[in-house]
């Protein structure tokens, strides 16, 4: 069987995909302070005071209480903050700190990004169907599904040019295979 990685190839990436699209959406929040809490009529403070106490029992010094802040410390939430939209283009970078740059929503929706790829794609089958191209179906599928993720990632976490420059070099380098 000569094209049998294909579809598991296609599969993996179709779950990686449709996974995170699945798990973005799910929302793991704590109640807004908003929202109205009157079933529960003794719930305990979301701000703690500190429970530091000496050995005897006593709480600690003031002093110390600035040094170590809260304690215990209180839970961080799991979710990432996300970054405004509207401060994001093509150009922008991420810091290695910051929130990503896109949603999954928004790297599939980008014009730019589906325009260069769907270009390469095509360029590659051009390419692969021409005889005298010396190009292999099996050698270059699966090198522009693995450009295709790398750029992805690259779009959504790092920035735009990183991401649609490779797809332009395939369109490049499969024509001038498809006109040998």
């Amino acid at each position: 069987m000569k094209y049998g990685n294909y579809p598991a190839l296609l599969l993996a990436l179709l779950g990686f995909l449709f996974g995170t699209t699945l798990t973005n959406c799910q929302e793991t929040g704590s109640p807004s302070p908003g929202r109205n809490n009157a079933g529960l009529p003794n719930a305990p403070s979301t701000t703690q005071t500190t429970t530091c106490t000496e050995r005897n029992g006593k709480p600690c010094p003031e002093w110390l209480r600035r040094l170590i802040g809260q304690y215990p410390p209180l839970p961080e939430l799991g979710t990432q903050p996300e970054r405004d939209s509207s401060s994001v283009h093509f150009w922008t970078y991420r810091g290695a700190y910051d929130p990503p740059l896109r949603t999954n929503q928004q790297v599939f929706r980008s014009k730019v990004f589906v325009g260069a790829h769907i270009g390469g794609a095509i360029a590659m089958i051009v390419a692969c169907r021409n005889s005298r191209s010396r190009e292999d179906w099996h050698s270059e599928a699966p090198a522009v599904g693995a450009i295709l993720g790398l750029d992805y990632l690259q779009f959504r976490f790092i920035g735009g040019p990183n991401a649609v420059a490779p797809a332009i070099y395939e369109m490049i380098h499969y024509g001038l295979a498809s006109t040998r």
